[in-house]
Formats: structure tokens, sequence, C-alpha cells
């Protein structure tokens, strides 16, 4: 049962992983319903971040009061720009892959990120490197692949230019996951998740400045109440269940239990956008199934502290 503080703080943790990955899937049906009023992608994919880091801004002087954004200038400078970049790559590589190649290969290719993240935690984090944990990430990369292919009505482009932006997606979003936890020890998670994401949101703004290209912004009332609503949930909520969650869960482990979200997002996809699976697609959401449920169940795996010579 979960009378140990340990297991309680464990499965709290894992929690709030999948409960992240399912506000990342209702970005679909968010981002839909935008375009239906008019707002196009590219006006989207700079908005919502902009909405998020107002988000974060109110939570950061809700629970530090004035001293909020006083940081040493080395630590606004790393945040800022390092996850800045980050940030900013992600929404680009996003758009860019989503535009060249579609959504369900764009999905695809960014949950390469699970495989990424658990062998670039060994490195960085030393958590152990097992075959159970290789496996579970394997299992839950072949799991997506086979749900945001097994749509019905899926016709796929794959061109070289795309695969490169969708590589460069999965890439970008598992270094944010990787940042998360760097950051996160040091200075909890709100902070690197403020930082960052206005850093992005600054970098989306100057290239579309650069590109002259327009932003539309919602047409009415209820059109903003979703925009609102979309960056709360998907840029600020999400986002920092995530990184809170890495404070106690391994990187590796938590970017494993973010697979969830193709699974959810598949679902809403059957329930409010009248689209269907084929029988290959819910073999694959029993897969992710099967790879989120086996991360949690995997417990820790973090390498034991080295004696010290002499």
């Amino acid at each position: 049962m979960l009378s140990d503080p340990e297991t309680r703080a464990t499965a709290l943790a894992y929690l709030q992983v999948i409960l992240a990955g399912t506000l990342w899937a209702t970005s679909g049906p968010f981002s839909v319903a935008l375009y239906r009023m008019g707002v196009p992608p590219t006006s989207v994919a700079l908005l919502r971040p902009l909405v998020g880091t107002v988000f974060l801004a109110l939570f950061l002087m809700a629970l530090r009061g004035r001293g909020a954004f006083l940081l040493p200038r080395r630590a606004v400078l790393s945040l800022f720009v390092a996850g800045g970049v980050v940030v900013g790559i992600f929404q680009l590589a996003y758009q860019m892959s989503t535009d060249a190649v579609g959504v369900p290969a764009t999905v695809a290719l960014l949950y390469l990120a699970p495989a990424f993240v658990v062998g670039m935690s060994a490195i960085l984090f030393r958590e152990r490197l097992t075959p159970t944990r290789v496996g579970l990430a394997v299992l839950s990369v072949v799991g997506v692949w086979l749900t945001v292919f097994g749509a019905r009505g899926v016709d796929v482009d794959l061109t070289l230019g795309g695969i490169l932006w969708g590589c460069a997606c999965g890439l970008s979003y598992g270094t944010y996951t990787l940042f998360g936890k760097h950051y996160g020890k040091e200075h909890g998670p709100l902070v690197p998740l403020f930082w960052s994401t206005l850093g992005g949101t600054i970098l989306l703004a100057v290239t579309w400045i650069v590109r002259r290209e327009p932003v539309v912004l919602p047409p009415s009332a209820a059109g903003w109440a979703l925009l609102l609503l979309f960056g709360l949930l998907t840029m600020a909520v999400a986002a920092l269940l995530l990184f809170n969650a890495m404070r106690t869960l391994e990187a590796g482990r938590a970017s494993i239990g973010t697979t969830v979200e193709p699974f959810v997002a598949a679902l809403l996809a059957v329930l409010l956008l009248d689209q269907t699976l084929t029988a290959q697609g819910w073999v694959g959401l029993v897969i992710l199934v099967v790879g989120v449920a086996g991360a949690y169940a995997a417990g820790p795996t973090r390498r034991p502290p080295t004696s010290p010579v002499g």
C-alpha cells in the first residue's frame, strides 16, 4: 500500500506527470477550436506561450511577493537564454514539422524524446541505464508510433526537411525535460519555467517580426477565454506539474510517463473530433498504457554514490 512516505511521494509525483501529459493532450482540440475561429497556427504558436508567461509571472508574484524576479544576473542569463532558446526552437520546430509532414508524423518524431532523455539522464544525473528502463522507453516510442499512425484517414508525406524538423522537435522537447530537472534542483520548478518561457516567447516574437508574420487575435470574448484557458493549462500548469514531479522522479522515468499525452489525445480525437482508430491504433494505445504503467512500477534507478578515495 501507500503507507510509506517515500512511496506516497513517488505516487503523487507520477500522478503529476500523468496529469501534465493529459493537459498537453488537450492542445489538439484547443488549437482546432481557435483555428475555426480564424486564428491561424502561426498566431497560436506565439500567443499560447505569451499567455503562459503571463500566468507564470502571476504565480511567481503570488508565491514570492515583490522579490519574485530578483535573481543573480548569472542565473537569470542561464535560465532566460538557455531555456528560452530551447523553448523557442521547440515551438518553431513543432510548427515547421507540422506544416511539412503533418500532425501524426510530428507527434511520432516528438516522442523520440523519452529514449533521448533516458540516455542523457544516465550521463547527467547518474540514473542507472537498466535494460528495463531502456525497454520501457523503446516500448513507449513504439506505442506512440502505432497510435498516431493508426488513426483513420492519416495521410503522411514524409520529406527530409520535415523529418529533420520533427527530430529537432523531439530533441528540444527532451532537452527541456533535462533543463527542468537540472535547474529545478537549485531554483525549484516555477523560476526556471517562468524565465525559459519568457525567453522563448521573446525569441518567437523577434522571429515573427523579422518574418513580418501577422499576429491574428481571437475575434470574440469566447475566443479570448479559450486562448487564456489554453495557455494556462498547457503552457503554465502542465509544465509546472512536470517540473515539480521531477524533484522526486528521475528525468527518464518522468519522460516515459509523459507519453500518456498521445494516448489521451487519441481518445479525445475519437470523442470530440469524430476521428477513429484502426486496430493498429488501438494496439498502440495498449502498448502506451503498458509503457507508462511499467515506468511507474519499475521504481527508482539512481546509481549509488561512489565511496570517497582515501
